[in-house]
């Protein structure tokens, strides 16, 4: 009796059905693409964020350095750390101030260095900044006269902070320039937003005599940005499944109308109203899991198109089964719950009125 009941719908009553379908699938596609970006958007803003550098710094809280050994400790934490110590040496009569750094660990923070040349540098090379070099008739490929040996310039870097005044060494070289072992002049921090204040309380408890503070611009910022994109993500999706909702219950409703003789021959023959609407509901189960596969296929290729054009980088397919259960689940609560609300009508449909014709 059940398929006989799909069928009749599938011969009899197509442009609902299929109108019924597209809202589901249109849903289904949306909510892939919002539950995709939900589920990355922090990870993604987070590396967004890199690019403006730390949200933590270490300071000289008395004296003129920090412990290098700050950088380590909030590694231990799980930030991300990079030491850089500032000394200044002599160029043809010019005091140039040199900062050390070290490569590796300062790539993530400074991604906003706009480097001439290569900004990968070893032992007896060095980065200038566009000012100094250009005070100092420097370019890529030219011998530095430094206390201790030349270093060779592998790239001239723009900034637009006290990096371009700086001629930027590895940190083990400033440290012999400046007679320092284990001292930095300030340490750059990057923790996670949530961990912002968990990492500078450790650190600031570990190293009462820093001056340990967290970047507001960027750690507030970070940590606003993200919640309110989620927040207007979970918004839109809630407005688009209440729409799909009405639209699916209305669809549904008019074919309980439809089918009203059909309804009251069954209900003739002895069925009870509540397996009636179990049928309805069975067959937009059925709809709502084939609008599910057709929604996530296009939803998966919307959302790394969105996700290209938002965040940049490469056009990059994400499936994933978690995604695709939750849209899934979602469909079916709506599918059910829309035509929940139109099955309440078969309770009305009386029989005997039904096969009098009336």
């Amino acid at each position: 009796m059940f398929l006989t009941f799909i069928l009749r719908a599938l011969v009899y009553r197509k442009q609902r059905l299929i109108l019924a379908f597209a809202a589901l699938a249109v849903a289904a596609t949306l909510a892939t693409v919002l539950f995709d970006i939900y589920g990355t958007v922090e990870r993604r803003i987070r590396g967004e964020f890199r690019s403006y550098g730390a949200n933590i710094t270490a300071m000289p809280g008395t004296g003129n350095t920090v412990p290098e050994s700050i950088a380590a400790s909030a590694e231990k934490l799980g930030a991300e750390a990079s030491p850089f110590l500032i000394t200044s040496v002599r160029i043809g009569g010019i005091s140039v101030p040199v900062a050390g750094f070290v490569p590796v660990k300062a790539e993530n923070m400074t991604s906003y260095w706009h480097v001439q040349g290569s900004r990968a540098i070893q032992k007896n090379e060095c980065l200038a900044g566009e000012l100094v070099a250009d005070k100092l008739h420097l370019k890529v490929g030219d011998s530095v006269p430094l206390q201790g040996g030349p270093c060779l310039l592998k790239g001239i870097v723009s900034t637009g902070g006290a990096e371009d005044q700086e001629l930027l060494v590895l940190f083990d070289a400033a440290a012999t320039l400046a007679g320092t072992q284990g001292e930095a002049s300030m340490v750059q921090i990057r923790a996670a937003g949530e961990k912002v204040d968990a990492v500078r309380g450790a650190l600031a408890s570990q190293f009462p005599a820093a001056d340990i503070r967290t970047v507001v611009s960027v750690a507030g910022t970070e940590s606003n940005v993200v919640f309110k994109v989620r927040a207007v993500l979970l918004l839109l999706t809630l407005v688009i499944l209440g729409i799909t909702t009405l639209c699916v219950s209305s669809n549904f409703s008019e074919m309980v109308i439809e089918r009203s003789k059909e309804i009251g021959i069954l209900k003739a023959l002895g069925a009870a109203e509540r397996k009636i609407a179990g049928f309805l509901v069975s067959e937009s189960a059925a709809l709502a899991l084939a609008a599910t596969t057709a929604g996530y296929t296009l939803g998966v290729f919307a959302a790394a198109g969105i996700g290209r054009q938002i965040f940049g980088g490469a056009f990059q397919l994400r499936p994933d089964v978690w995604v695709f259960a939750s849209v899934a689940a979602v469909m079916l609560v709506v599918a059910a719950l829309a035509t929940g609300i139109a099955a309440s009508r078969i309770w009305g449909i009386q029989p005997a009125i039904i096969l009098r014709g009336e």
